[in-house]
């Protein structure tokens, strides 16, 4: 049972700590210790000579006592105290402090420290995922048995031919949407003809393919993230490695490949959504008839036109799968981080598919393409 004798010299309130001040105590010890109520000009002093045994425990509440003390004025002094607990609590209390005294310069720096050397640890990560996914892809194509083809036709299937219909149908209603934003101000100058150019440059050259890569890096970038990342919580991978299989050759391989054929064939069928929706629009509001509008877009619209966003297509492929892919070899094994890498490969897959297409655009500006 802990226990204390009390002692007053003066000024000075002498505390001789005595019994067990453990966790199974820990009631018993707080009521002693509020029982205590000394002046605000004594100095308490805390012996712990006399004490037969004490855990972190039990060291700890005296402690958070004798800091109350303190903060009310009084001189707590701690003799024959365990000297491992007194400096662990001593270091774990005065750390904010002393980060407060010495202003957000420390903190500050610290915290660049850290994003830097984060940084630098995920750059490595990425350079290292990036060629380790070419030396494994180059390896599978001149190596035929190493191809897997039947998972790259079960990826084709799952990104392309179940995305045309999300696809198709937001092709549908942007290019309504520029139909009647863009033919409602063009009709009042008269000039409601060149709807169809505008739409048909839109939807060729940019939206059909920016707005296909966004849905498939919505889709299937986050299904390429969760996938392997539930793989690598449930040490799947782990198991492919201790076989001597490559992971990146079974895993991303056929997801890159396949990713690479079906974005084209979804970003043609985004193109055809489009100018179909565009026309029965146009026949609608602006007297242009289907016959018209299609006779139009293959007057004055070049093929240049179309290669433009077709080139783009497997570019953002690329981009798409091996960040989802890499994200998804970053989990490290708990549902939070599946759910944040899962999070991450959808808005980096996104951001890159923008740079990129800023990046094509500057290029096919320069070469007047």
């Amino acid at each position: 049972m802990p226990h204390f004798d009390q002692t007053q010299h003066d000024e000075m309130l002498h505390l001789s700590l005595q019994g067990c001040w453990v966790l199974a105590e820990s009631v018993a010890i707080h009521n002693a210790l509020n029982a205590i109520k000394p002046a605000t000009n004594n100095v308490l002093v805390l012996d712990a000579s006399r004490v037969e045994s004490v855990d972190v425990s039990g060291a700890w509440l005296v402690y958070q006592q004798a800091q109350r003390w303190q903060q009310q004025g009084i001189n707590v002094q701690f003799e024959q105290f365990p000297a491992e607990y007194l400096a662990y609590f001593t270091a774990t209390s005065s750390a904010p402090s002393e980060t407060g005294k010495s202003g957000g310069v420390v903190s500050m720096i610290q915290g660049l420290g850290k994003r830097v050397f984060g940084l630098g640890n995920t750059l490595h990560s990425a350079i290292s995922f990036l060629g380790h996914s070419v030396i494994a892809l180059f390896q599978s194509l001149f190596a035929p048995r190493e191809f897997r083809l039947r998972s790259v036709l079960h990826h084709v299937f799952a990104t392309g031919i179940t995305a045309t219909p999300i696809v198709g149908l937001i092709a549908c209603l942007i290019s309504i949407v520029i139909t009647y934003q863009g033919g409602g101000q063009l009709r009042e100058l008269g000039a409601e003809i060149y709807t169809v150019d505008m739409v048909a440059i839109s939807v060729l050259r940019e939206l059909g393919v920016l707005l296909t890569a966004i849905m498939v890096a919505g889709r299937s970038g986050s299904a390429f993230a969760a996938e392997i990342g539930l793989m690598k919580t449930n040490q799947e991978i782990d198991a492919l490695e201790v076989l001597g299989k490559d992971p990146i050759l079974i895993l991303v391989v056929p997801r890159l490949v396949a990713l690479v054929i079906a974005l084209p064939l979804l970003t043609i069928i985004a193109d055809i959504m489009a100018l179909v929706a565009a026309a029965l629009i146009a026949s609608t509001i602006l007297d242009i008839s289907f016959t018209q509008f299609f006779a139009r877009v293959a007057a004055n619209i070049e093929f240049k036109t179309f290669a433009a966003g077709l080139i783009k297509a497997p570019f953002f492929a690329v981009g798409i799968a091996l960040i989802a892919c890499w994200q998804g070899m970053r989990v490290t094994g708990s549902s939070e981080s599946l759910g944040k890498h899962t999070t991450k490969a959808v808005v980096d897959a996104i951001f890159l598919v923008l740079v990129l297409d800023a990046l094509f655009s500057m290029l096919f500006y320069r070469l007047g393409f």
